[in-house]
């Protein structure tokens, strides 16, 4: 039961950083697994900027 709990609880967290979309030059930012912080660009390549971008609050 605790398992269930803090499972649901960190699905909850993670779900609720993500409810805030970054953007850089009108693109949406991604995170990475490893932290770097990237846009999708025309040709659906991962353009990476600064991670501080990806701070947005």
């Amino acid at each position: 039961m605790k398992r269930l709990l803090f499972c649901t609880a960190l699905l909850v967290s993670m779900l609720a950083c993500n409810m805030i979309d970054c953007t850089y030059n009108g693109h949406k930012l991604y995170k990475g697994t490893r932290g770097g912080c990237y846009y999708l660009n025309k040709n659906g390549n991962k353009t990476y900027v600064d991670r501080s971008y990806c701070d947005c609050k």
